[in-house]
């Protein structure tokens, strides 16, 4: 297709997003004020609201198939990159654009998206924002609004996919997008996303930060009032919120919800036990999102489990010196008047069970495996479900369905209570019992 109706595909969508209720004048699309990246850029707010972390690749170092490095065209001379993860395991008919959330870059979420790509048996488009990874730019509201179109043009006019197979997945800062281009499709073509996929919304950025600085957050201008967006399109949505989430309250995610259902408009939340950052991988992420998948694209089918799959993620073998080491160094970390035994237990348990497996300490130094707790942020007993073998040769292989090699007491971990550690959103934290 040629490159001028690819860049005013990108140009409509863009200013598309940009026209609310309350404005629809189009004077002021993406890119049309010269001014308004310099100002944006010099604001403390929003320098504030984008936490670019460093980054994770280079245009020359990272984790994927240099194969499956797409240059995005934004603009004249302009490029972003975006990663392409490929369904390797079925000829894979939809694509999911994701929308990662603030505090980390496509390079952070490459490998959980591989396996994200083969269990909902769709390709996954991991789109940058500016200034974040390898990107270039400064970003604010309409920077990002415009990579994001440029990758579903990019999707449906380079890739040749039609927008009834484009889902987008937006994970807490990325819901604002996603909801946005939803809505900009369906107003500029009559048609409809494959779905969309809420992970961790917000109502609007000045209402969380209402939430986290109180007051203070009141002389910050809005940005991505998903409130008004999410009743701008008629693609089937599903909504996925932890209750105890720090960051974004749960309330945010049954406000949207409850907007929806005022219009007759599709809308299934799904809740999860866990935090902003700590939720089941599979019960409370990979589950949800394929059944969504699946019942938008065959209507009344029966939903079907994940399958298991070779683990993308490089494991880690740990001997149990090494975790004896770890375990002293949290424990030094530990402050006073904790419960020793449960203070540190959770904490190395908030370490490793980033990596997929969980284990629990036990008196004298010996560790046993254990099946995880089932809500995050509650007392929770960490009861031992065998011994583990003390061999030098014997090593931890971190993976959701390892155990500890030679040791036939140990009850495995099943996926479904595996909890992980996701990118994004707030800075990691321990847990505490």
């Amino acid at each position: 297709m040629a490159r001028e109706s690819i860049d005013a595909t990108i140009e409509t969508i863009a200013r598309a997003m940009t026209t609310t209720a309350a404005s629809s004048s189009s004077t002021s699309f993406l890119g049309r004020d010269a001014e308004w990246p310099a100002m944006e850029g010099a604001s403390l707010i929003n320098r504030a609201i984008f936490q670019a972390p460093a980054p994770s690749y280079t245009a020359r170092r990272h984790p994927w198939s240099p194969a499956h490095l797409v240059a995005v065209r934004s603009g004249k001379d302009y490029d972003f990159p975006c990663v392409w993860v490929p369904c390797r395991r079925t000829a894979a008919e939809r694509v999911v654009i994701h929308c990662h959330a603030n505090a980390c870059d496509i390079g952070h979420i490459h490998s959980l998206c591989a396996r994200d790509a083969e269990c909902w048996r769709a390709h996954v488009l991991l789109v940058e924002y500016p200034g974040y990874g390898a990107a270039s730019g400064t970003a604010y509201e309409r920077s990002v609004d415009r990579h994001v179109a440029a990758a579903y043009a990019y999707v449906t006019e380079e890739c040749g996919y039609k927008p009834k197979d484009v889902f987008v997945l937006g994970r807490s800062l990325g819901s604002g997008p996603a909801t946005k281009l939803a809505a900009a499709v369906e107003s500029l073509y009559g048609k409809e996303l494959g779905g969309v996929i809420l992970h961790s919304p917000f109502t609007s950025v000045k209402e969380v930060g209402l939430f986290l600085l109180g007051n203070i957050a009141h002389v910050m201008t809005d940005r991505w009032d998903n409130r008004e967006w999410v009743q701008r399109y008629k693609a089937k949505t599903l909504i996925v919120h932890a209750v105890e989430d720090e960051v974004v309250p749960f309330e945010h995610a049954k406000i949207l919800e409850e907007k929806r259902r005022e219009l007759n408009l599709h809308c299934r939340l799904h809740s999860t036990h866990g935090t902003h950052n700590y939720f089941s991988y599979y019960r409370d992420y990979l589950q949800p999102i394929l059944d969504f998948i699946e019942s938008t694209v065959k209507p009344g089918g029966v939903p079907y489990k994940v399958a298991p799959l070779p683990d993308p993620i490089p494991r880690a073998g740990f001997s149990e010196a090494q975790v004896r080491n770890i375990m002293s160094l949290v424990k030094a970390q530990a402050p006073p008047g904790d419960s020793e035994q449960d203070s540190v237990g959770l904490r190395f348990y908030g370490m490793v069970d980033a990596m997929g497996e969980t284990i629990s300490p036990r008196e004298g130094g010996s560790l046993d495996s254990k099946k995880g707790f089932a809500r995050f942020g509650s007392n929770s007993s960490l009861s031992a479900a065998g011994s583990a073998a003390t061999t030098p040769q014997n090593k931890r292989s971190i993976s959701p369905n390892s155990t500890i090699d030679g040791n036939t007491d140990v009850q495995e971990v099943t996926p479904e209570d595996v909890m992980i550690l996701t990118p994004g959103g707030s800075k990691p934290r321990f847990l505490h019992a």
